[in-house]
């Protein structure tokens, strides 16, 4: 049956009619599920447990993580629809599916075990997300990672610190690197979280975030135009992993940069330096670009206090 609306509907009430029907699609748009990318995922807690005996005779052995663990991962990850998300050792696939489930990442994950990774295969068609998603038998320290903006590990200390090496050389500047448990020794995590969640062998749970830095070792130089003169500086840049230090030479001056900070790409610091007789702040900030650093720095100390455009180009 056709339900006719009233012919004595008048514009005035059509309009009222039109939006109130638009006010219950959005409520409704807002509240209700968008597809089976919003639904959550659910692992049981023995998730392959029977194919762990495999795992014990590797390296590293199995431990499932538990979902709020796998959330909290993904969240301090910042992972999102753009990313592409590296699990190493990836276990039932739990993280790689979930990240593409409820964030809308895509990417793949590895393992040893190859039961494990049968099984998370067949987790991922369950879900729907094997077009978003692969597992592979494979070793960890034979994977590409160069297409990793993410990259997820619970493995160990000892085992982490191996991989050291192969993410700062083969992850991209300001991809992000999340390790459950264990840590990468002296490269000190950006973001850490502590979780009241206990395992067999401790009594919480603690997630560690790196952002992989730029290289920026070596001697830059770049000029600027300050009311009346012109000055070059040439700045001796020292990295240890994401801490930066230097020393700049301008006119007669050894100046050292402050509030130094290196957070994937970007890369900002300041200094002093004499103008027109007076020493004049200037606090940079800008992007590495390989042997180019584009930016712009912030002048403090003369009469109009100007932002200029800054471009450095590192020495070869």
């Amino acid at each position: 049956m056709r339900i006719q609306p009233p012919k004595s509907i008048n514009r005035k009430t059509g309009i009222l009619f039109f939006n109130l029907l638009l006010i219950l699609f959005m409520i409704t748009a807002f509240t209700c599920p968008a597809g089976a990318q919003n639904a959550k995922v659910s692992f049981p807690d023995s998730s392959g447990g029977q194919y762990s005996g495999t795992s014990d005779n590797l390296d590293v052995p199995y431990v499932p993580t538990t979902m709020k663990v796998v959330r909290t991962l993904l969240d301090l990850g910042s992972v999102g629809p753009d990313d592409f998300l590296i699990d190493l050792g990836s276990g039932d696939g739990r993280i790689v599916i979930t990240a593409a489930q409820e964030y809308g990442a895509r990417g793949f994950g590895v393992d040893l075990n190859k039961d494990l990774v049968a099984l998370s295969k067949k987790y991922a068609v369950a879900e729907g997300v094997e077009k978003k998603v692969d597992f592979f038998v494979r070793d960890i320290f034979k994977t590409d990672l160069r297409a990793a903006s993410v990259v997820t590990m619970y493995l160990l200390n000892e085992v982490n610190i191996q991989l050291r090496p192969k993410l700062l050389a083969e992850l991209k500047p300001g991809s992000r690197i999340v390790s459950h448990d264990f840590h990468l020794g002296e490269w000190r995590p950006d973001q850490m979280v502590h979780l009241d969640i206990k395992k067999y062998y401790r009594d919480d749970t603690t997630l560690y975030l790196w952002i992989v830095p730029a290289k920026v070792t070596g001697w830059w130089y770049w000029k600027l135009s300050f009311p009346g003169e012109d000055q070059t500086f040439d700045l001796d840049l020292n990295q240890k992993y994401q801490n930066i230090s230097g020393v700049v030479k301008a006119r007669d001056y050894d100046l050292q940069i402050f509030d130094a900070e290196l957070k994937g790409d970007q890369i900002k610091f300041s200094l002093f330096s004499e103008v027109d007789g007076r020493m004049v702040r200037q606090d940079y900030k800008g992007r590495v670009q390989g042997d180019t650093i584009v930016g712009t720095v912030q002048v403090k100390g003369i009469l109009e206090e100007p932002m200029l455009k800054w471009q450095a180009t590192r020495a070869r």
